[in-house]
Formats: C-alpha cells, sequence, structure tokens
C-alpha cells in the first residue's frame, strides 16, 4: 500500500499525468489491494467512509456559488472602477492592484482571482507604459497570500474548517489579518524594487468605463446580494445550528437559481476536475490509514510534536509550504492533517495549533515554482503570451524569495498571535 502512495506522489511531482488522472488511478490501486487482495477493508467502504461527504459538499456549494459570482461582472466592475479612482498615480495604482488581488482571493477561489486581476492588468498595460511583467508576477504572489485569509479562499481552508471544526469567524480572525499583513509585505517589496513603469515616475492615463464589464444591474446586483447573505449565514453557521456544507449547497443552488450566467454555463465551466481529484484522494489516504501507513508516518514525526509548541508548529508551517511548492497543496493538505492529528495527539501538542500552520504553509506555498498554484500558471501564461521571450523560471526569480519572506512573516505572526 506504501507503493501505491508513492507511486500517487511520484506521479503528481512528474506531472506525467493529469493530476485527476493521478488520483483516481492510485485510488482505483489502493480499492484494489485494499479490497481484494489485502482484505484490509470493502471496495463500498472506500467510497461510503472514506470520502468526507461534508467536504465534498461544502466545496461543490463554494465552486458553484463562485463560478455564478465571478460571470456577473462584480469582481472586473470593482477592478476598473479602481483603474479610474487612482489613473495617474502609478505606485498608488500598483498598491491597489496588489490589494485588490489579495481581496478577490479572499472572497472568490484564487484562479478565478487571478485570471480576473490578470486582464486587467493586461488591459491596462495596452493602454499605459507599465511593466506588465513586474505586475503580474507580483499580483501571483499577493494571490497566493489571499488564499490563507477565509475559510472559503482555498480548497486547504475548506479541508482544514471540516476536519477540524473551525468556524467562519475564526479564519476572519486569525488568517484574514494575515493574508492583509502579508499584501502589505509583497506590495512594500514591489515599491521597493521599482522597475513599475517604463520611464520610472511617469504618470499614466487610461480612459475605462467600469459599467461595461456588468452584464446587467439586476442580475449584478441579485448575485451581490447572494453572496452577502451566504457570508452572513456562514458567520453564523455556529449560532443557527445549521452545519456549513448545507449553507454552500443553499448558496450554490441559489447563485444556479437567480445569479447572472445560466445553468449550463456555470455547470460547464465549473472545476470539476478539483472535485474528482478530491475524492479519489480522499480514497487513497484513507486506505493508506486504514493500513496502518499513516500511523507509521506519525510515529516517525512524533518527536517533532514532543517539543515546545512555537518550533513545532513552526517545522509543521515550513514542511508544508516547502512541500506545497512542490506538489498541489490539496493532496499535502489531506496527507498531511491525519498525520499531524495522531503525531500531536502522541506527543502532546494541541491538533488545532498544527492545523492552522499546516494551513498557512500549505496555501503560501503555492509561489514556490510556477507550477505549484493556479495563479503562478495563469501568470505565466499571461506573459509567455504577451511578453514575448518570458521564460517559466522568470517566476522562481520572484516567486522563491517571496514565498519563503511570507513563510518567516507567517511563522513569527503565528508565534505573537496564536501563542497569546
Amino acid at each position: 500500500m506504501m507503493l501505491v502512495f508513492a507511486f500517487t506522489v511520484a506521479a503528481l511531482v512528474t506531472e506525467k499525468y493529469h493530476r485527476v488522472v493521478s488520483a483516481l488511478l492510485g485510488a482505483s490501486l489502493a480499492v484494489y489491494f485494499g479490497g481484494f487482495v489485502y482484505h484490509i477493508f470493502s471496495p463500498e467502504e472506500a467510497v461510503s467512509t472514506f470520502i468526507d461527504g461534508p467536504t465534498m459538499r461544502l466545496i461543490l456549494g463554494v465552486l458553484l456559488l463562485m463560478e455564478g459570482l465571478a460571470r456577473s461582472g462584480l469582481f472586473q466592475f470593482i477592478g476598473l472602477w479602481i483603474v479610474r479612482l487612482v489613473r495617474g498615480n502609478v505606485r498608488l495604482l500598483f498598491t491597489a492592484f496588489m490589494f485588490m488581488s489579495t481581496g478577490l482571493t479572499l472572497v472568490i477561489p484564487n484562479l478565478p482571482a487571478m485570471l480576473i486581476i490578470g486582464a486587467i492588468t493586461a488591459s491596462v498595460a495596452r493602454r499605459a507604459p507599465i511593466r506588465l511583467r513586474k505586475w503580474i508576477l507580483y499580483e501571483a504572489v499577493a494571490c497566493n497570500a489571499g488564499s490563507i485569509g477565509l475559510m472559503i479562499s482555498s480548497i486547504p481552508n475548506l479541508i482544514v474548517a471540516a476536519e477540524f471544526g473551525f468556524t467562519f469567524a475564526d479564519f476572519v480572525s486569525i488568517t484574514a489579518p494575515l493574508a492583509l499583513l502579508l499584501a502589505a509585505v509583497t506590495t512594500a517589496v514591489g515599491l521597493w524594487t521599482g522597475g513599475l513603469a517604463r520611464g520610472e515616475g511617469c504618470r499614466i492615463e487610461v480612459d475605462i468605463d467600469p459599467w461595461k464589464a456588468v452584464k446587467g444591474v439586476w442580475s449584478l446586483a441579485r448575485s451581490g446580494a447572494i453572496f452577502v447573505a451566504f457570508v452572513a449565514l456562514l458567520a453564523l453557521s455556529d449560532r443557527t445550528g445549521v452545519p456549513m456544507d448545507i449553507v454552500a449547497l443553499m448558496g450554490g443552488v441559489a447563485m444556479l437559481w437567480l445569479g447572472a450566467a445560466e445553468p449550463e454555463d456555470i455547470l460547464r465551466s465549473l472545476d470539476w476536475g478539483t472535485f474528482f481529484f478530491l475524492a479519489g484522494f480522499y480514497v487513497l489516504v484513507g486506505a493508506e490509514e486504514r493500513a496502518g501507513v499513516l500511523d507509521l508516518l506519525a510515529k516517525q514525526v512524533a518527536p517533532i510534536y514532543g517539543l515546545p509548541w512555537p518550533l513545532s508548529s513552526s517545522i509543521t508551517l515550513w514542511i508544508a509550504g516547502l512541500a506545497s511548492g512542490i506538489v498541489d497543496n490539496i493532496p499535502i493538505t489531506l496527507t498531511l492533517i491525519p498525520i499531524v492529528e495522531k503525531a500531536a495527539a502522541a506527543g502532546g501538542s494541541a491538533p488545532n495549533l498544527m492545523a492552522w500552520a499546516l494551513a498557512i504553509g500549505a496555501n503560501l506555498g503555492g509561489s514556490l515554482t510556477y507550477f505549484a498554484s493556479p495563479p503562478s500558471l495563469i501568470a505565466v501564461s499571461i506573459l509567455e503570451r504577451e511578453e514575448p521571450g518570458f521564460t517559466p523560471w522568470e517566476f522562481v526569480k520572484v516567486g522563491a524569495p517571496m514565498t519563503l519572506l511570507h513563510l518567516a512573516v507567517a511563522d513569527a505572526y503565528m508565534l505573537l498571535r496564536l501563542g497569546l
């Protein structure tokens, strides 16, 4: 069974197959050997027990809601309105775009967030002498930083929230301030290193009408109202007694019913790959846990969690961050959660504290390499199309140092915020 897990991880790292194919292939092999060869569990258990139903429902609802919201034009409108508001001041516009990148990722998945901000930036670059390469690279880093902000900001956050019982309010209190802090750090580094525009200090003139991004005022208003109601119900989930996964499904159905796009369009463009990848990896991790592989790994790392909590949380943060820079952060999160739970319990550390370190590190590692997260891949795609001569490794020159800086800042933040 350990060989099946190693094979799946190797397939993900080398990207020889699509990540969905790798996960489903690994799940199929795990079910075959675990269910038919070694009789560790029944094939029915792999579907009914190993796959976390509430988490899957939560993710499906959020994907439906955010896809419909992105199609309403709300975020494009906000972005173009900011361009008009700060027109003429390059440094102020750069600052606004960095915080808009992080802000978008707080409320919609980082893939559509980077698509939106990248499209707006490319449009501005065609009308003004800004250095597109610099802006896009730092926007990708800011999007990855924003992924830690709220419960709905990333798939790892949703998984950790469902597993450890964290509420929407917990993320608002703990990780949202860190996301904004990292946006400020990213902005400061970008401003300090210069190169924002051709002919530094020049002013830009851009004539853009934000309302051109809006398909319809009433559909925009309906989509915005659904989103506000969704966030409010999530925040009050522990008081109303309505589970978060049910709130998410209700929001997704409402967006299909009243949103700005046709249901067929939303369903057709939904990120089904993430949904099936997650299901497959849940089966794989469940099989490995039943076979005792994760217990073995937990025993190996348990001594870490016998150390004082500042050291154990820092090690968890950096392991998750560096590992997710090589392998997609979803399998990293799914693999480390049971290991961290078992090892923390054996070593006497607080599992919830380690869970925060895991969630933060898994998201921040997305800027380490150009293939580690959707924003990084989209940034490279945009620049290869718009900037002749650009190579993906130029992303690493910016992303890798920024990832190390973000992890260091997050480490210090955790020691100060969670240690109180």
